[in-house]
């Protein structure tokens, strides 16, 4: 990646928000955050390598500190990214980063606001961007980037906050709950390589502790059908009978809620692996979005430390 280190990308990127007023409970919870979408345009200054991105995006942005008018915010998204140019056998044989036209984004931003004038205001910005396709194709070494900044913002209107009175706090439902998930996602292992289905079943207990805070504690079940290209992947021959596809482990986390939807991290250990091809441990990051009050649909993200192991796409039953 020697040819492709050290770039120095510029790009520009457009907001369209809408600041929360008190409607949702959880819209209070979390201070009236400003929620919306992000079109974004970035040029890498490697045109033949790199190429171009336009990424589209989904974020929530919320204020870290106010003083006055002034105020230091904090900006969380995702969504997908659209490169020009990737990975291609015989001809962009030097990009390692990005394996796909398509792909996930991750987007942070620090942002310092202040006004100039009535309903505008400037900022100054310090982002971080990262972009993966989570294993779907290969290679996927990722596209990471730091950005400063300086942008503008209009607001055409005061922002007018409802009077409610929070009587939820004394309903949460606090008992132990049992959940059912299941899941399936596809991968690739080699550069050059058919997609590997991979299937996973989740069985973990849940307590909500806050409005806004659940405690998870539980178990996975995989099988994965990948497991001869990850022999030749390390190198290492294959053996000559590799019937057991199947792993476990056991997980602790946490789910954080945002109305329907709320985001989920695992850390879970291995307990059976029977060629040892994995580490350890593994991390699981990702959505979930109430269906109704049993059941529930999701997306996460299956690690090995800093190294995407698989998307899981799965339904959730909750008794």
């Amino acid at each position: 990646m020697s040819a492709l280190n050290f770039t120095h990308p510029y790009g520009f990127e457009v907001y369209a928000n809408k600041h929360t007023i008190g409607k949702h409970t959880w819209e209070r919870l979390y201070n009236y955050p400003h929620v919306g979408f992000a079109l974004s345009y970035y040029n890498y200054g490697v045109p033949d390598e790199l190429g171009e991105a336009v990424s589209l995006t989904t974020y929530l942005d919320n204020s870290l500190w106010q003083f006055r008018k002034s105020s230091l915010r904090f900006n969380l998204g995702t969504g997908l990214v659209y490169s020009t140019r990737h990975y291609t056998p015989g001809s962009n044989e030097q990009n390692y980063a990005i394996g796909s036209k398509f792909a996930f984004v991750l987007l942070g931003t620090v942002r310092y606001e202040f006004p100039v004038k009535e309903h505008v205001y400037m900022n100054l910005n310090l982002a971080f961007r990262h972009f993966s396709n989570g294993a779907l194709n290969k290679p996927n070494n990722g596209m990471n980037f730091p950005l400063v900044g300086v942008g503008v913002r209009y607001q055409p209107g005061e922002v007018r906050l409802l009077d409610v009175q929070d009587t939820l706090a004394s309903s949460i439902d606090k008992r132990l709950h049992f959940n059912l998930r299941l899941a399936a996602g596809v991968k690739e292992v080699l550069r050059i390589d058919e997609k590997h289905p991979m299937y996973t079943l989740s069985v973990y207990a849940s307590k909500r502790l806050t409005q806004t805070n659940t405690l998870l504690v539980g178990a996975d079940g995989f099988r994965d059908s990948a497991l001869p290209e990850e022999y030749i992947n390390r190198g290492l021959p294959v053996p000559s009978e590799l019937s057991d596809q199947r792993l476990a482990g056991v997980t602790v986390g946490h789910e954080l809620h945002l109305d329907r939807l709320s985001f989920v991290f695992q850390l879970g250990r291995y307990i059976y692996q029977p060629y040892d091809l994995y580490p350890d441990y593994y991390q699981r990051y990702g959505f979930q979005y109430k269906l109704c009050q049993n059941a529930s649909a999701g997306v996460t993200l299956l690690a090995h430390t800093r190294t995407a192991h698989v998307i899981e796409w799965g339904l959730g039953l909750h008794i």
